[in-house]
């Protein structure tokens, strides 16, 4: 050895983990409990302190920030609204022509009696 001091040192044993952390048994939010608050329940809570229907607030609140030139404010509300309606206004009509469907049906068709082995022409 070149310094005494420098003797081999050994990792000290790993003592046991406690009982802190980790899973327990029964521990967490038990299976089909509902939440205590729903929005159902703010809204009719916010009606009858208001009492008039929440959506009416919310457009006299929007067309309070309109009046009063409130961009910021103006902005949130209609992102809120545009958040609650964009998905039910948002409709979309396909039409096609009688060839065009024809020629859906035909290729149809004809992928349909690849994957089963069938002649299109079979009726």
């Amino acid at each position: 050895m070149l310094n005494k001091d420098m003797e081999k040192k050994t990792k000290p044993e790993k003592k046991p983990k406690g009982t802190l952390g980790g899973a327990r048994a029964g521990a967490g939010r038990p299976k089909g409990t509902t939440n205590r608050l729903t929005a159902r329940e703010i809204l009719e809570t916010a009606e009858g302190m208001l009492g008039k229907p929440f959506v009416v607030s919310l457009m006299e609140g929007y067309i309070d920030t309109i009046n009063s030139g409130d961009a910021r404010n103006r902005v949130t509300y209609e992102k809120i609204i545009l958040d609650k309606t964009a998905t039910t206004i948002i409709e979309a009509e396909i039409t096609d022509s009688k060839d065009a469907i024809e020629a859906k049906q035909a290729a149809f068709a004809e992928a349909l009696a690849k994957l089963v082995g069938v002649s299109p022409d079979a009726k």
